[in-house]
């Protein structure tokens, strides 16, 4: 074995082996790969894994890597055998809220690119002849979802890296790690050290255990999930011609009862979620070479597939009195929202992260991460997957566990995009949480965070309002007293506790240059200037939006969002250890729980402000995109004249034990002017009538400045900036695509975002965020089209639970275009 590389891959299973193969084909060998079972059945997750892939995700970047795994399995060959079979999927319908939730996702696969069509019971019967049609309302088939087979795919994939001159050890098991300057420089092992640049934590259920060594938490809870296959049934031999085709059937989610079926010859394989939720400590589980079994497969537990049997007898008569030949609970990993874990860990330099890799996925990211690894860039956006996502708190072992149960309880449920948490909540509250505690908030949780999402105490205030009403799945975690606040907000002034956003203080002699080559505006301004700008990665893609101030010759304070604040810091260190600044020379600091933050937005903002201050508060005072110190009563506070309602208004920051005083002193001053506390359902219509764009939603790293109308916060005269480039090649070329405001034309309508935009009955885009704007008195909704149809006027329509509903391309933004309200 070798004692140094450029890079050690710790873990062979399926998400080593896939980045291997890609930093293969990137020209990439000085690459170690060990692991501590044998190759390549290695008792990971992967030696176990049924291999149902299926494509179909609320995540578009999860739908893109899972259409790039199947296209590569298929590719993939062991002694003549391939990776995957194209036997199509089938999610059945038992209820009619489950064929509602069908169409949804047929609508998600036409935003996606994915083929399928919503069948009727007799269509599935043809298809799965031992399924009982009279229990189904119908079903959802893709044709090209798979058979994946996973060990082949792993054997393959490590057979070509292998060959192109990457080593690959098995039987190796990590017992720590070395730190030189901060940065992971040598993985220790019990055959000998290796010396490494970067090292790639692909250990899947071990995963958080290796990062105990390493000194990282590794926020994922191994599950245990339960596998049978019974005895050999006479129906299924003869559709297998006699054991000659593995399967004649589609692949079968029958997701009213968390199941999902598959055929194995003449055995029928049952896959269980049905049951309690039975987490694994990573550290108890045993290596292969000390398992009496394979180390992911525990005993098989009766009791917990009852419920799962009589379900699978109700759809299937056939499987009624079949003996079991062999049943496991095979373990899983599931992190704490569902999402895999990559990307360079901010705690220590040089150690990334690839976990929460299920088959599906896996050979679309293991191209992300060695791009990433090797370029900078990982090619798509992985906003949703960063593994410097969670704040400390959230990686913690109780939170992990409980947070990960719920992911397994709710694997196949109906999951309203809005849907919120049921555990581990009330964790991270602001100043202020006790007033809206005493509003009757309904609190949303972003980011860990509870926010209001409106306030009950508000509901006097629909009473005389013409506001529209919303049934059924579009109703669920809404109110029209979202509306309301809406309307105070733009009628007299709304109140809005804004303490989440990310605030980093950037400072020292090199904080200028540095935000002007990682930030695509031009920050180097006056003390007390403001700038909008974005983050970009090197294709030109918004990472992020932020305000940045000047608070001083060598300080910035930026603010930047809720949830990817953490990613926009973790990228912004990296970035500067790149060029070697130390702290004497920059210091990036996360002051987000020392200062809170309130917005004051609407025609009686300056009004309402000028009541409690003594400072003046003037447009002349403080001019539009400045800011200043003021006093508001006894607290100093720092004042930006900037609104995300699109109103005359301010954001107020001042340190977090001055905030509820703060607010109280607001509240009373505002009473006479009709000021309301508001939550941020208000604020989302508010902003996207206004036209401002939402991050991770309208903004992705998928997407250029340029594409998505911010061409006006990109500064091409300041000097080189990160995706200058790619933002001056686009210039030349022109965009493919614009981000359009599109208006429904039936009153009634309504989209969430995520649905199918449609030309002539073919998907051109999809809806990237949606609302209803109040003050325009139209649902709105946000759209990527390409250029020729990005023109005021233009018609398409939007795909909602099946309906088909006419939009028109309007213009941006909708209320008050020329900005005169925010100069007031």
């Amino acid at each position: 074995m070798r004692d140094r590389a450029r890079i050690v891959i710790i873990g062979a299973g399926i998400a080593g082996t896939s980045t291997a193969y890609h930093l293969a084909k990137l020209g990439v060998t000085d690459v170690v790969v060990i692991d501590q079972g044998p190759l390549f059945r290695t008792g990971g997750s992967t030696s176990h894994a049924p291999g149902g892939m299926f494509q179909t995700n609320t995540s578009r970047t999860m739908a893109s890597w899972a259409r790039y795994t199947i296209q590569t399995f298929a590719g993939l060959e062991v002694d003549g055998k391939s990776g995957a079979a194209f036997l199509g999927g089938i999610e059945l319908a038992e209820t009619p809220a489950r064929m509602q939730e069908l169409k949804r996702r047929r609508g998600l696969q036409q935003s996606w690119g994915i083929p399928g069509e919503i069948l009727g019971p007799s269509e599935v019967k043809r298809m799965i002849p031992i399924i009982d049609e009279t229990k189904i309302h119908g079903g959802l088939y893709v044709p090209d979802d798979c058979i994946g087979r996973p060990l082949l795919a792993a054997e393959a994939m490590g057979i070509a890296a292998r060959a192109a001159g990457i080593d690959f050890h098995g039987e190796v098991e990590v017992t720590g790690f070395e730190r030189t300057d901060g940065r992971v420089s040598a993985v220790v092992t019990d055959k000998g050290r290796i010396e490494a640049e970067m090292v790639l934590c692909c250990a899947g259920i071990w995963g958080p255990k290796v990062g105990r060594l390493a000194g990282v938490p590794i926020a994922l809870q191994p599950m245990q999930h339960q596998y049978v296959k019974t005895e050999a049934l006479g129906i299924l031999k003869e559709l297998s011609q006699g054991g000659a085709v593995e399967s004649a059937m589609p692949l079968i989610r029958a997701q009213d009862h968390s199941l999902y079926f598959r055929q194995h010859f003449d055995q029928f394989g049952i896959g269980n979620y049905r049951h309690a939720p039975l987490p694994v400590d990573a550290e108890t589980l045993l290596p292969f070479r000390l398992a009496p079994r394979m180390p992911s497969c525990m005993e098989f537990t009766p009791e917990h597939f009852e419920e799962c049997h009589r379900a699978t007898v109700n759809l299937f008569p056939v499987v009624a009195g079949a003996a079991q030949a062999d049943a496991f609970n095979g373990i899983f990993s599931f992190p704490p929202d569902g999402m895999p874990l990559m990307g360079e860990h901010a705690d220590l330099p040089g150690f990334w992260v690839c976990e929460g890799v299920w088959i599906t996925h896996s050979a679309g990211i293991g191209r992300s991460m060695a791009h990433w690894m090797v370029e900078g860039d990982p090619g798509i956006d992985v906003r949703e997957a960063d593994v410097n996502r969670f704040a400390r708190f959230q990686t913690t072992r109780r939170y992990v566990n409980d947070r990960g149960s719920q992911q397994y309880r709710e694997v196949y449920d109906i999951i309203h995009p809005l849907a919120q948490p049921s555990v581990a909540r009330g964790l991270r509250t602001s100043p202020m949480h006790d007033r809206h505690v005493a509003n009757g908030a309904h609190f949303w949780d972003v980011a860990g965070w509870e926010r209001p999402a409106w306030n009950e105490a508000n509901a006097p205030l629909t009473a005389n309002l013409a506001l529209p009403k919303r049934e059924g799945w579009a109703a669920e975690e809404w109110s029209p007293i979202q509306g309301a606040e809406a309307v105070a907000t733009r009628s007299a002034a709304g109140l809005y506790d804004i303490s989440t956003f990310t605030k980093l203080v950037v400072e020292g002699p090199e904080a200028a240059r540095f935000l002007n080559y990682v930030l695509a505006n031009d920050v180097d301004k006056a003390v007390g200037q403001v700038v909008y700008t974005c983050m970009l990665n090197p294709r030109g893609g918004v990472i992020s939006d932020m305000v940045v101030t000047r608070t001083g010759a060598d300080e910035f304070l930026m603010l930047t969002g809720t949830g990817s604040g953490l990613s926009d810091l973790a990228h912004m260190q990296k970035v500067a250890r790149a060029k070697g600044l130390g702290s004497d020379r920059l210091r990036i600091r996360n002051v987000t729980h020392e200062y809170c933050g309130i917005g004051l937005w609407g025609p009686k903002a300056r009004e309402i402000l000028a009541a409690v201050s003594d400072s003046d508060v003037s447009d002349a005072g403080v001019p539009y995109y400045k800011s200043r110190l003021i006093q508001i009563g006894y607290v100093e506070a720092r004042v930006l004249r900037i609104s995300y309602a699109g109103e005359l208004g301010f954001e107020i920051y001042m340190p977090a034990p001055h905030g509820r005083a703060t607010w109280d002193a607001l509240v009373e001053a505002g009473a006479p002017h009709g000021l309301v506390a508001c939550g941020i359902g208000a604020l989302d219509s508010l902003r996207i009538e206004k036209g401002y764009r939402l991050a991770g939603a309208d903004l992705t790293g998928d997407r250029t400045a340029l594409e998505a109308g911010l061409g006006w916060s990109v500064n091409m005269k300041k000097g080189d900036f990160i995706g200058r480039a790619a933002i001056e090649a686009q210039k030349a070329a022109g965009v493919p695509t614009r981000l359009c405001c599109l208006t429904l034309d039936d009153d009634t309508a309504v989209a969430l975002g995520k649905e199918p935009v449609l030309k002539d009955g073919a998907p051109v885009g999809y809806v990237t965020s949606a609302n209803y704007g109040y003050a325009v008195r139209k649902m709105i909704a946000f759209a990527y089209l390409p250029v020729a149809l990005a023109t005021v006027g233009e018609s398409v329509e939007i795909e909602y639970l099946g309906a088909r509903y006419s939009a028109t391309v309007a213009n941006d933004p909708l209320f008050d275009p020329e900005g005169k309200k925010l100069r007031a």
